[in-house]
This record gives structure tokens, sequence and C-alpha cells, in this order.
């Protein structure tokens, strides 16, 4: 038995999915018999300076011995818990802070719209480099945020995927009328692709979105503008028993983030043997999706994703062949694998 600290990074009055892997994990090492305890952080991001501030909180923590007793490892996530100092330091990695990155320049980070922009988005690198750089092994939660690492930072990381906290639960069901759309409305979700695409669909298919987020009154303004309040539906917050049974009874699933790191919603989906719609750019989800095997990947446009969702319905007669398809590209994913990774079990 090891004892071992996780470090988690929790935005305040917000809980997704790092949230819920933190979590995960701990229950799944504790399940395997070592002893596990969670120390989160908040993240703040304004002013700017909150975040180097934050980093270095982490650096100035002593997780190397607890009330006399050693910690064995730590299993720092994501920005900026990967700061802290252990000789066994394993991160699995969920991303960096990606407004200095990949998101830099683009609609979803203002960092370079700022006169100190550059310069600290090259501090923020450079503090990276070293932080992760010391750990004793890198791993990611996809090949996505490992071949970002490598871009960016010139450092390797082996990809660990998760399975999703449903994975125990989800079970397939019949192929519906309808597309599922679950997750939190913020723009790099790109919902509102999702809602414009609606508008070119000549199928009947409804797409239902289970989710809430700041973005749903513009949202729903948007479907109402459209004249798609008939077929585009908002579900709001759903229960986990209410999730389960939308994936069983959807006849696929649309998810069209831009660059996501994993995407739980694409393995879930797969889990319930149900094909997916996505676009080019998703990142993550696309190393699982292949386009007319499990889904259909479209060009990152409402007009492309409408067809995209039409030829899911032109081959609705083969959904239980490309869900099929998907449950085998993700069965093998399980938490006996991360936790036999990250600890070194086995090696």
């Amino acid at each position: 038995m090891s004892r071992i600290v996780i470090c988690g990074v929790q935005t305040l009055y917000v809980r997704g999915g790092v949230e819920v892997l933190v979590d995960s994990l701990a229950e799944a090492l504790r399940l395997r018999d070592h002893q596990v305890d969670v120390v989160n952080l908040p993240y703040v991001d304004q002013p700017r300076t909150q975040i180097l501030q934050t980093f270095l909180a982490w650096r100035m923590l002593n997780l190397r011995k607890i009330h006399g007793r050693s910690v064995d490892m730590v299993i720092p996530t994501k920005w900026p818990s990967y700061a802290v100092s252990h000789p066994n330091k394993v991160v699995w990695l969920v991303h960096q802070h990606r407004q200095a990155y990949e998101l830099y320049r683009t609609v979803y980070s203002d960092m370079h719209a700022r006169p100190d922009g550059w310069l600290f988005a090259k501090l923020v690198r450079w503090l990276d480099a070293w932080a992760l750089g010391e750990a004793k092994r890198l791993c990611s939660i996809s090949r996505n945020t490992a071949d970002r690492l490598w871009r960016y930072n010139r450092l390797e990381a082996t990809p660990v995927y998760p399975p999703p906290p449903l994975a125990g639960r989800i079970r397939p069901g019949e192929y519906g009328d309808y597309l599922l759309a679950p997750g939190r409305f913020e723009p790099i979700k790109r919902v509102d692709l999702m809602v414009r695409a609606m508008a070119s669909v000549q199928s009947p298919l409804k797409l239902l979105l289970a989710g809430d987020g700041l973005e749903r009154a513009r949202l729903e303004k948007l479907a109402a503008d459209l004249n798609l309040t008939d077929r585009v539906k908002f579900l709001g917050r759903v229960s986990d028993q209410e999730l389960l049974d939308l994936y069983a009874g959807c006849l696929g699933v649309v998810y069209p983030p831009f660059d996501e790191d994993y995407g739980y919603v694409t393995v879930e989906a797969f889990l319930a043997r149900k094909p997916v719609v996505s676009v080019t750019d998703a990142g993550g989800v696309l190393e699982f999706l292949q386009d007319g095997v499990n889904g259909f990947v479209a060009q990152p446009n409402a007009r492309a994703l409408g067809d995209a969702i039409d030829r899911l319905w032109d081959a609705r007669a083969r959904a239980s062949e490309l869900g099929a398809n998907g449950y085998e590209r993700v069965k093998d994913i399980t938490w006996d694998k991360v936790a036999a990774a990250l600890t070194g079990a086995g090696s």
C-alpha cells in the first residue's frame, strides 16, 4: 500500500470534468488498497498576477511528509498543481494553461490582446518546462494533451485514458429520432455551432441539449431566432439516470468542441454503442472517432455539420454497426490500466 496525494485545482462554484476525474482517480486508487487523499487549491486568474502566485503557492506546499509519515507519491493533474515539489512526482496531465498555448491568438483567449500577453505566455511556458521537467514520470489523459506538451515544451508524456464516471452503468438501447449533446454551455464547446447546424438539417432529427451554463440564454435566443424551438430542446442539467436513458435512446451524439483535451462525451457515446458526429478540429475526440467507421466528421462550420447529421440519418440502418465499432475502440479503457500506469504496478 502506498500513501498518495492527488493534486487538484478547483474553480470555485464549478464542478466539471477535471473535478470528476480527480475524485474518480482517488476512489480507484483506494479500491486498489492505496491510502489516498486529495489536495485542492482554488484557481484564481484575476488579476493576472494571481495565476503566478497560485503556481508559487503549490511550490511552497510540503507534501513530502505528513504527521511524521512520508508521502510516497504525488499525482498533479493540471496547471498549476504540477508546481508541487516531491521526489516521486508522477504527473497525469489534464491540460496546461491553455490560453498561453494552443488557444493563444484565438477567440478563446484574450491573453494576446494585452500589452504583456506574450511575455506572460512565455513565462508560463518556462515555468511549465521547469515544473513538468522535474517529474519522475509524465502521463497525460490523451494523445492530444501529450502532443501539445511535446510541441510547446519538448517533453514526452504517455497517454493514459480515464474511463468516464458513468462507464459501469452505460447501456445501449434503441436508435431513436433524436441526437444527444451533453455538456456545459461555454464558447469552446461550440453549442452555438450545433444549433446553427440544425437550421440546415433536412432530416426529422431533433437535438436534445443536456446541460447548462452562462451561454444558455444566448443559445435559447439563437434557437428562437432560427425558428428551431421545436427541433432544439434545452433540457438543462439532468440526473445521471436521465443522462443514461438519453444515451440509450438516441440515434447518435453530436460533439464538436474546439481542440478538446480528451472529452468524456465521445467515450460515453461509444460505450452506449452510439455513433458520434464531430468536426475536424475537435482535438482529443478524433483519437477515437473515424469518419464513416464509428460516426461522421465534418468541417467546423454549420452547413458541413448539418450535412454530417443528415449523413447519420441516412445511415441509420447502420447505426448499430457504427456504434459497435465505437464500442470496440473504447471498451478497454479501465481504471486498472490507469492505476497501473500511474503507480508503476507491474513495471
